[in-house]
């Protein structure tokens, strides 16, 4: 329906009747309002969407002429070509046995019958020209073949123009971009941990095709369950130097050692190239309760010796923070867990032969991989490096940064152009995998803060004020998965005006803010039970944004925020 009908906006919804999320709509008022209730009031982030696409059925209906045209004529064409459309699209979904909701939108696995339909649709124009070569009895076929054809060709030019904006590739560079933003977070000759493939293979393009530092080592965690890529670690690749791994192959054969034991008889520290060296010992194996022995790990606390000379060489540590360095780190495995997984005997095998000689980054904290490394890292900016001290970073609270150092990669390194065009558009996939731009305003949000916390105030309100020059061309929530994170955001860089000093600045953001807030919750109230979740989400953010205004001293803003929420509330029950 999408693709014939019209579609109401590029936001997926795996949830079955979510009325607001990626239905097909088709222009056609009346209809539409009968199906999913009046709409016209939207808040930006579904009004403007630039996937709503209406088509007011025009497609299908020129396909179900064609096809009922085909049938008069043609039975056996019909037939044939009713087969192609079924096995191309339906049946592949019933062969795989398809579930009716996933978690992105994988409506490709119809686009064989997509074909077969247009073939109806091709038909329906040879219909209309034998509909009114009949009305003329046939006296000026030529100028019936030139009225058909400008009749018909109107559907596939409202398509185009319906589709050009979500579709038009020009200047879409933001993947490039976060690619370039990922890599140059790392240090020379570094390692960077991705995982799936939505920010690997943006990494893979930057470096292979556009030659951005090649010198930097991509390992994802979603391959390094495999023993081939496990194997690639092992050579240099472009500039890149390889791997210091010693588990033999046999010991990471694919189907071999997906879920390693962890068997910590002692509850003692132990040294890593021990911890290592039991594993690899071909006769140090356990028992598992099918009888079956076992490679394993005989240790929850691991020992890494720290190379302070290579720590300071490498750039790992400015010399200014050389005493924070410690001899050695103790990795500890959570309790609970009560195995490894490949990836993270990977890291474990990298460890063992790590000198610290090379940065080792990780976006995400390392994703799914938790040995223990999330206690020793520190935020850059677009990942997370490894370093010879404990450090405990989580959102929003980075714990111990490099103030100068993340300053300088925000200032002079990392890239916002492609963000920052005022024709710029993503679509909703890149959104939901990576939440770019939500994550760039969490980005200088979380800098914002370091630099506030050591006292840096120009610092962190040149943060503030270039996260509003990035930002300016989006409504403040629409952001199609995940926006209401990003209202947060707002809401926080809100209150580090307000600590800043900056009463104006914050006082004109909370007042853009509230006004999308309670234009949301209006429209959302009106749909009941339909919008519970959403109507709670812009309750809490309008009780968050008075609840920051009234610690402020804006006692009067507060209340009177608070009284509109109340007030629709009233107006809706």
């Amino acid at each position: 329906m999408w693709n014939f009908v019209g579609r109401q906006n590029q936001i997926y919804s795996p949830t079955p009747g979510n009325v607001f999320h990626g239905n097909w709509e088709s222009g056609i008022k009346f209809i539409d309002n009968f199906r999913l209730g009046d709409q016209s009031d939207a808040p930006a982030v579904l009004a403007q969407d630039k996937g709503k696409n209406h088509y007011f059925f025009l497609p299908l209906l020129l396909g179900l002429l064609g096809l009922f045209f085909q049938y008069d004529r043609d039975k056996r064409g019909t037939w044939l070509n009713f087969l192609m459309f079924f096995m191309t699209g339906i049946a592949i979904v019933l062969y795989l046995n398809q579930p009716p909701y996933q978690v992105r939108e994988r409506d490709y696995a119809y686009a064989g019958s997509f074909y077969f339909f247009s073939v109806w649709i091709g038909l329906g124009v040879a219909f209309l020209f034998s509909l009114i070569d009949r009305l003329t009895k046939g006296r000026a076929q030529v100028l019936t073949a030139c009225a058909t054809s400008l009749l018909c060709l109107g559907v596939p030019t409202l398509m185009g123009a319906q589709n050009w904006d979500d579709h038009d590739r020009s200047n879409r560079t933001t993947a490039v971009e976060m690619a370039y933003n990922y890599l140059e977070s790392v240090g020379r000759n570094g390692i960077l941990i991705t995982h799936g493939d939505n920010d690997t293979f943006p990494t893979w393009y930057a470096q292979e095709v556009e030659n951005v530092r090649p010198d930097v080592r991509i390992a994802n965690t979603s391959l390094l369950g495999t023993d081939w890529h496990i194997d690639q670690m092992k050579y240099a690749v472009n500039e890149s130097a390889p791997l210091p791994l010693s588990v033999p192959y046999k010991q990471y054969l694919y189907g071999t050692n997906e879920y390693i034991p962890i068997v910590d008889s002692r509850d003692e520290a132990m040294n890593i190239h021990d911890v290592m060296q039991v594993f690899r010992h071909p006769k140090a194996k356990v028992s598992m309760s099918s009888g079956k022995k076992v490679d394993y790990i005989p240790s929850r606390k691991i020992v890494i010796p720290v190379n302070k000379a290579n720590v300071l060489k490498s750039g790992i540590v400015d010399e200014k923070y050389a005493d924070k360095i410690q001899d050695s780190i103790i990795l500890t495995i959570p309790k609970g867990k009560d195995y490894l997984t490949k990836p993270e005997l990977f890291l474990l095998d990298f460890l063992d032969g790590y000198d610290w000689s090379r940065p080792l980054n990780m976006l995400n904290m390392g994703g799914e991989i938790n040995i223990g490394q999330k206690d020793y890292l520190t935020y850059n900016g677009y990942s997370f490096e490894f370093i010879p001290f404990k450090n405990k970073p989580s959102t929003l609270k980075p714990g111990w940064v490099d103030s100068d150092d993340l300053y300088y990669k925000m200032t002079s390194v990392y890239k916002f152009d492609a963000v920052s065009r005022d024709d710029y558009f993503i679509d909703y996939q890149p959104y939901y995998t990576h939440l770019g731009v939500m994550s760039i305003r969490q980005l200088f949000v979380t800098c914002a803060k370091v630099f506030l916390e050591e006292k840096q105030n120009e610092r962190a309100l040149e943060m503030l004020n270039k996260m509003a020059q990035v930002m300016t061309v989006y409504p403040l929530d629409a952001i199609p998965i995940g926006f209401q994170n990003n209202n947060y955001m707002v809401v926080e860089a809100i209150n580090l005006y307000f600590e800043l000093g900056e009463h104006d600045k914050a006082i004109a953001l909370a007042d853009k803010l509230s006004a999308e807030l309670v234009h949301g919750a209006n429209f959302y109230l009106k749909f009941g039970s339909l919008a519970q979740s959403e109507c709670e989400d812009y309750a809490q953010y309008i009780f968050l944004l008075a609840d920051r205004l009234n610690q402020h001293g804006e006692k009067e803003m507060s209340s009177s925020l608070e009284n509109k929420l109340k007030e629709l509330i009233d107006i809706h029950s």
